[in-house]
C-alpha cells in the first residue's frame, strides 16, 4: 500500500511525529465505529498535521497517484483537495483562470483491469449527465499513461464532513437535501445511470445559487461504481455482483439489501435505499447499522430492519419518518418503486420547500445548470446579420431540414455531456428510451491540413498492413517536400497518411484536389502549425475547392492574425482532435469536426454544411450560420470576450442542436444565447442555455421540434416573434426567468418562486 509508505516517508522527513500518527490512528478507530472510514494518511492531512507544501515535497519522492506532469489539458494542478479509494483529486486552473477539479487514478490501480473499468465508468456516467445537482464531468483521457478525469470544481464540503463538523442536520435542511438528490438521481436513472454508491461522502454541499431560496446546492458526485446501460445490455462489472475479492460493490453502511447480497438486477430502488440510509445518518449523526467489520454490517443490511425508534426519540416529524421507512424497506417490492413516488411524498410532506420545483419534478423534468481573437470576420458580425429583417435579402438558396428527420421527435430521457472533450469512455443515449448506445469516438481521428510545395523527394513508407494506408513519417524539415511528392503521385490506389513528428510546422498550408484522399495526423503531442508574418487576410490552413476525402488529426493551429482554417466551396474533409485560438470559416464546404477546441469562433456561410461532435466552440460569437446547415452534437458553445453579444446566431439555413450547452462568460448575465432569423429551420434536443440575459430570440423562424430545452436567464427566457406552426412538436421545455416568455401567450405558466422567477412548462 502506498499510503503507509507516505506516512513512513513523512516520519523520515520529520514532517509529522509518532504521537500525531497515533492520534490519527485513534481517530480512525473512533470514526470506523461510527461508520466512517478514513485512512491514517487522510486523517493526518485532515487534522492539519501535514501541509500541502510538505505533501508536494513528499511527492517528489513518491506520488500516490503517479503524477508525471503538473498540467492536464492546459489545467495546472495546484494542490490536492481530496483522496478517494481510487486516487487523488486536485484543484487546477488554466490560463483563463478557469478552475476545475482533476481526479487522477492512483498508480497502484493503473494496471488493474477492474479499477480501470471503474474509472472509465465514472467518466462515462459523468459525461452523459447534465443536471444542477450532479457534479459535471468535463473531460477524461490518458496522459503518458496517467488516467485523469476533469470535473466541475464544487466550492463546498461533503455531507460527511458537515456531519463531522456540525453534527446532526436540521430536518428542514434534510428535506431540501432529499429534494435535490432525488431529482438528480431520478434524472440519472432516466438517462440510464444507476449510481450504486450514494452516501454522505458523495453528496457535496455547495453554497446556494444566486436568486434561489435554498440552504445549499447539493451535488451528487463520484460515479465510480455507477451502472451504465448501453444499448440494451449492461456493461461488464456493472451489476451488483461480488467482486473477485468477495466484496459487493458499494459502501456497506448505505448499501441496499439486494446490493449487499450480490443480486444482479439492481434498479433505482437501490439508490432510493442508499439515499434513505444517508438521510438517516444525517438526521441522527450515526449510521443505521454498526459493526466491527464490513461483513457484519452487510449482514445486518440484509437481515435487520431499520430501527426508526431513534428518529421518533429525536423528535423527527412522523410524516418524514414514514417516508424514510418506505425508502428503507428491506423488501424492495414494498419500497418506493420510483423516484417520482419519492418526490410526490416529499411534495406532500413539505409543499413550501417543494415550491416552484414541484411541477417540473412531477412531470419528470430535471433542470439543467446554469479570449478575444485578433481582428477577424467573426468579430465584425452585427445584430442585423444574425437577425435579418423581413425586408433584407438573403443570398444563396435556403437549405431545408436534413432529409429523413421527422418533425415530431419521440419523447425520451436522453443525456450527454456536451462540455466534454471526448474520449473513448464517453457514451450518448439513444432517443428511444433509457438505454443508450455507445458513442464510437476515436475510431477515426481525422482532420485537415496542408503545406507549400517543395523539392520532390522519395516517400519513405513505414511497414503497413496490406489493407491499410501507407504511413510516411514527416518532420518540420521535410514535410513540405513529402506533401508535394504525395500530391504528385495522386494516391488514388494507395492511401497515404503523413505522420508528423512533434514540432512547429511553418504555414500557411494549402490543400487542393491533388491532396484528395490524404491523411495528415500527429504522431505525438506537440504538433503545431505556425504562421509567423502572416497577414490578417491569410488563412493558416486553407482547403481549396474540389478537395475530397481529406483527413487531419491531432494538430494545433497556432493563433494567427487572420483565420486558422478556411474551407472553400465543395471542399470536403474530416477533422478530429484539433485546437486553435483563431477563427474558422466554412464557405460552401462540407466539414465534419470531432473533438475540436476552438476559442476564436466559427462562421458557416454560402450553403456550407457543418457537423460538429463533442467539441468546444467559444469566442465573441461562438457560431454564426449565415447560410447553410449546422448539426451540432454533444458540444459546448460559449460566448467570451469583454462585450456581450450573441453566442449562436443563425440568419439563413437550418440548425440542429443535440445535447448542447450554450452559455457565456461575459461580465454579468448579459447577451443572447441563440438567435434564429426569419429564414432558419431549427430543432433542439436536450439543449441547456444559461448565464445569459435572453435565452432564445426567434424572428419568424421555424423551430419545428423541441425535445428537452432548459433556459435559465436573467431577463427573458424565450423572446418570440411570428407564428408557431400547428404541426410543430414541443415537449420537455423548462424556462426560468423574470419574463419566461415574450410573444407566446398560449403557453401555460405554473408556479412562482423567489424573486419573481417563474417556472414555465409546455403541456405534454
Amino acid at each position: 500500500m502506498e499510503e503507509p509508505r507516505l506516512v513512513r516517508l513523512a516520519l523520515e522527513h520529520r514532517f509529522i511525529t509518532p504521537e500525531q500518527v497515533e492520534q490519527a490512528t485513534v481517530q480512525q478507530r473512533e470514526l470506523a465505529d461510527r461508520g466512517l472510514e478514513h485512512s491514517v494518511w487522510f486523517l493526518l492531512q485532515d487534522l492539519g498535521f501535514i501541509s500541502d507544501a510538505q505533501i508536494r515535497e513528499l511527492r517528489k519522492h513518491m506520488s500516490s497517484s503517479g503524477i508525471r506532469a503538473l498540467e492536464v489539458e492546459g489545467y495546472v494542478l495546484q494542490g490536492r483537495i481530496g483522496s478517494g479509494g481510487m486516487g487523488d483529486v486536485f484543484r487546477a486552473e488554466n490560463a483563463a483562470k478557469e478552475r476545475v477539479a482533476v481526479k487522477l487514478l492512483a498508480s497502484k490501480f493503473a494496471r488493474n483491469e477492474e479499477h480501470g473499468r471503474r474509472f472509465q465508468r465514472e467518466a462515462r456516467a459523468g459525461m452523459r449527465l447534465l443536471h444542477p445537482h450532479i457534479t459535471r464531468s468535463l473531460s477524461a483521457g490518458d496522459s503518458d499513461g496517467q488516467r485523469y478525469l476533469i470535473m466541475e470544481l464544487v466550492e463546498g464540503t461533503s455531507l460527511k464532513q458537515r456531519l463531522l463538523d456540525h453534527g446532526r442536520m436540521p430536518e428542514a435542511d434534510l428535506i431540501a437535501l432529499l429534494w435535490q438528490m432525488a431529482s438528480a438521481l431520478s434524472y440519472a436513472w432516466g438517462h440510464g445511470v444507476l449510481h450504486r454508491d450514494v452516501k454522505p461522502a458523495n453528496l457535496m454541499l455547495a453554497p446556494p445559487r444566486p436568486g434561489v431560496a435554498e440552504p445549499f446546492c447539493a451535488k451528487v458526485c463520484d460515479f465510480g461504481l455507477a451502472k451504465v446501460l448501453q444499448g440494451g445490455a449492461d456493461e461488464p462489472e456493472s451489476h451488483g455482483q461480488l467482486t473477485g475479492t468477495g466484496m459487493a460493490l458499494g459502501t456497506p453502511h448505505y448499501m441496499a439489501p439486494e446490493q449487499a447480497s450480490g443480486e444482479q438486477d439492481l434498479d433505482q430502488r437501490a439508490d432510493i435505499y442508499s439515499l434513505g440510509a444517508s438521510a438517516y445518518h444525517a438526521l441522527l449523526g450515526q449510521t443505521m447499522h454498526s459493526g466491527k467489520s464490513s461483513t457484519v454490517i452487510m449482514y445486518k443490511q440484509v437481515t435487520e430492519s431499520a430501527d426508526l425508534k431513534p428518529l421518533r426519540e429525536a423528535g423527527i416529524t412522523p410524516a418524514l419518518i414514514k417516508l424514510l421507512a418506505r425508502m428503507l424497506d428491506k423488501d424492495r417490492k414494498r419500497r418506493f418503486a420510483t423516484w417520482d413516488e419519492v418526490l410526490t411524498g416529499l411534495a406532500q410532506l413539505a409543499p413550501a420547500i417543494a415550491g416552484a420545483q414541484q411541477a417540473a419534478l412531477g412531470a419528470g423534468l430535471a433542470a439543467m445548470p446554469p479570449r478575444p481573437a485578433g481582428s477577424s470576420r467573426l468579430q465584425a458580425v452585427t445584430a442585423s446579420e444574425v437577425m435579418p429583417s423581413a425586408a433584407e435579402p438573403v443570398t444563396g438558396a435556403l437549405e431545408s431540414r436534413r432529409p429523413g428527420t421527422p418533425p415530431a421527435m419521440p419523447a425520451a430521457q436522453r443525456a450527454a455531456n456536451p462540455m466534454a472533450r471526448l474520449d473513448p469512455y464517453q457514451a450518448t443515449p439513444a432517443r428511444g428510451g433509457r438505454r443508450g448506445r455507445l458513442l464510437l469516438v476515436g475510431a477515426v481521428l481525422l482532420v485537415v491540413a496542408g503545406a507549400g510545395a517543395g523539392a520532390a523527394i522519395a516517400l519513405h513508407a513505414a511497414p503497413r498492413a496490406a489493407s491499410g494506408p501507407r504511413s510516411v513519417a514527416a518532420t518540420p524539415a521535410d514535410f513540405s517536400a513529402l506533401l508535394a511528392q504525395a500530391a504528385a503521385e495522386r494516391p488514388d490506389h494507395h492511401a497515404v497518411e503523413l505522420v508528423l513528428a512533434p514540432g512547429d510546422y511553418p504555414g500557411p498550408w494549402r490543400f487542393g484536389v491533388a491532396h484528395s484522399g490524404l491523411t495528415v495526423r500527429a504522431g505525438g503531442h506537440g504538433v503545431r502549425v505556425i504562421g509567423p508574418g502572416l497577414g490578417a487576410d491569410t488563412a493558416l490552413v486553407r482547403l481549396e475547392p474540389g478537395l475530397t476525402g481529406f483527413r487531419l488529426a491531432g494538430i494545433e493551429l497556432a493563433e494567427a492574425p487572420g483565420t486558422a482554417l478556411e474551407a472553400l466551396v465543395s471542399a470536403r474533409a474530416e477533422i478530429a482532435d484539433c485546437s486553435t485560438a483563431a477563427p474558422i470559416a466554412l464557405s460552401g464546404a462540407q466539414l465534419h469536426f470531432t473533438n475540436l477546441r476552438a476559442t476564436g469562433g466559427m462562421l458557416v456561410e454560402n450553403q456550407a454544411r457543418l457537423r460538429l461532435d463533442d467539441s468546444l466552440l467559444s469566442g465573441p460569437t461562438a457560431l454564426v450560420l449565415r447560410d447553410g446547415h449546422a448539426e451540432v452534437h454533444q458540444s459546448w458553445l460559449c460566448g467570451t470576450g469583454g462585450t456581450a453579444g450573441t453566442v449562436v446566431g443563425a440568419a439563413a439555413g437550418s440548425i440542429d442542436l443535440d445535447a448542447v450547452v450554450i452559455t457565456a462568460r461575459w461580465p454579468g448575465e448579459a447577451g443572447t444565447g441563440l438567435a434564429l432569423g426569419a429564414h432558419v429551420s431549427a430543432t433542439l434536443h436536450d439543449v441547456a442555455i444559461d448565464h445569459l440575459a435572453i435565452g432564445i430570440t426567434v424572428d419568424r423562424a421555424e423551430l419545428t421540434a423541441i425535445d428537452g430545452l432548459t433556459i435559465t436567464a436573467s431577463a427573458t427566457g424565450l423572446h418570440w416573434s411570428g407564428p408557431r406552426g400547428d404541426g410543430w412538436h414541443w415537449e420537455r421545455l423548462l424556462l426560468q426567468a423574470p419574463e419566461p416568455l415574450h410573444g407566446l401567450s398560449q403557453l401555460a405558466i405554473t408556479g412562482q418562486g423567489a424573486r419573481s422567477e417563474r417556472l414555465v412548462m409546455l403541456p405534454q
